[in-house]
């Protein structure tokens, strides 16, 4: 009996291990299968898996280029593969595009401005067999060696008529040929104030002490300053010196300090008239010390660049230095020659010396036109404008009157000249030149004459007859032509 149950019960424990090891091994079986599910090890692909990462070695496949582009853009050059589990890839969203940028429309560029006239080839840029016949008659009959006219017609250059010599016996004149212009040259300088004037670099009424640094007073009149107006228009009381006078600017600096300038008369009154040189070559150096720059480089600046000019104060300073004419005197003596007009020169710097401010514009009839032509067509030629009307409007005010004549800023006004109901002019004397610049305001005609080695004869209103006598025959003419 007792061995009967010691049996039961060995066969119910070793029942009981076989059902334990049993339980187990299901158990185990089932982990095993879920964790085989976890790692992906099932070879049933899954459809939402891309090509890319399908490989069971968990290497790229989409590309068989050398180099895979990185996300961020950047190259990577691969390296040996190393096997890894297959990430599960994150979708790429498909770049924005980047919007194309309207393209500015580019504004079409400012017209250049027009180009100024090349100097004409030939003594003629118009031919006017009248007018040439005419010139030729009016110069033989007063023994003139050469001559240039140059002719305003509405405001337009029309032609340009030379005769003779610019050096006798090798270079006839032409009308690019420069002569020293005498006194022709104080209207363009006092163009070229009225043009800082507008630029506000210095103000035609102000004491010319406050440029020079210096109290500057007539002794006689202390309580009456020195204005540029005054030296335009001949009214400031310095005093007349004789030609040679020394125009150094440190000589005309003391003689401003000491007074030794000035004469008794009244500063501004038109009693005082008095027709100086002296006081342009002062007026020259007061420009340059006002505006710190020559009256060369400011006149290029201002006029002679915008309108193709080839001018200086100084024959010695122009670019067309093989073009210079001798200036001949009356019988054929040589007033000054092309050696000794090379030595004629500007300021170096600014205030350095006067002497070629009252008569050293070394110019053309041709070029000069142009300058005369902006003052009748108020302040421009050829849609070039280089001062405004107020300016020119102001050169043409009465400061005066005395012989017949209105003394202006600082040309003359005269009625009924030339078969021209009034007429802006100014002559030139020197060195055997005899010159005249004239124009009337209404309708915009004009005449520039230059001569040498005429006779100084003058008419009844103090005009060199010679270019009293051709200017008179053009103006008459373009009323003809009219």
């Amino acid at each position: 009996m007792g061995v009967v149950k010691k049996s039961a019960r060995v066969v119910l424990y070793v029942g009981i291990c076989i059902a334990a090891v049993a339980l187990v091994t299901i158990i185990t079986v089932i982990i095993a299968v879920n964790l085989s599910r976890a790692h992906g090890t099932d070879e049933t692909p899954d459809p939402s898996i891309s090509d890319s990462s399908n490989s069971s070695s968990g290497l790229s496949t989409g590309s068989a280029s050398e180099t895979n582009e990185r996300p961020d853009g950047t190259e990577n050059t691969p390296s040996t593969p190393t096997p890894a589990p297959a990430p599960t890839p994150t979708p790429t969203p498909n770049p924005t595009p980047t919007p194309v940028p309207t393209p500015t429309p580019t504004p079409d560029p400012e017209p250049p401005a027009p180009a100024p006239d090349p100097d004409p080839p030939s003594a003629q840029i118009a031919a006017d067999e009248d007018i040439q016949s005419a010139v030729n008659r009016i110069a033989e009959k007063h023994s003139a060696i050469g001559v240039q006219a140059a002719v305003i017609q509405n405001g337009e250059i029309v032609g340009t008529y030379v005769y003779g010599h610019a050096v006798r016996g090798s270079t006839p004149m032409a009308a690019d040929t420069k002569i020293r212009s005498a006194s022709l040259s104080k209207v363009i300088l006092a163009a070229l104030i009225m043009r800082l004037s507008e630029l506000d670099q210095i103000d035609i009424d102000a004491d010319i002490g406050e440029y020079w640094g210096f109290e500057i007073r007539n002794p006689n009149h202390r309580n009456t300053p020195i204005t540029m107006r005054q030296m335009i228009s001949h009214t400031s009381s310095i005093r007349v010196y004789d030609y040679g006078f020394s125009a150094d600017g440190d000589l005309i600096r003391s003689r401003f300090q000491s007074g030794s300038c000035f004469t008794g008369s009244i500063p501004g009154a038109f009693s005082s008239f008095n027709y100086n040189n002296y006081a342009y070559a002062s007026l020259g150096l007061t420009v340059e010390i006002a505006a710190d720059e020559t009256v060369n480089s400011l006149a290029e600046r201002h006029f002679f660049a915008p309108l193709g000019i080839d001018a200086a104060f100084g024959s010695g300073s122009i670019a067309g230095k093989d073009k210079l004419a001798v200036l001949y005197t009356a019988g054929g003596g040589v007033g000054r020659s092309i050696d000794a007009q090379l030595q004629s020169l500007g300021s170096a710097f600014p205030g350095e010396k006067g002497d070629e401010f009252p008569g050293g514009l070394t110019i053309s009839a041709y070029d000069l036109a142009k300058l005369i032509a902006v003052l009748a067509n108020r302040g421009e030629y050829r849609g070039i404008r280089v001062m405004s009307s107020e300016s020119v409007a102001l050169m043409e005010s009465t400061q005066g009157r005395s012989g017949g004549f209105d003394q202006c800023l600082p040309m003359r006004r005269r009625t009924n000249l030339f078969g021209e109901e009034e007429i802006l002019y100014h002559t030139g004397s020197n060195y055997g030149v005899f010159s005249l610049a004239s124009y009337a305001p209404e309708g915009g005609n004009g005449v520039v004459v230059l001569t040498t080695g005429t006779s100084g004869a003058r008419d009844a209103n103090d005009i060199p007859i010679i270019c009293a006598e051709i200017s008179d025959f053009i103006y008459k003419h373009l009323k003809r032509d009219n």
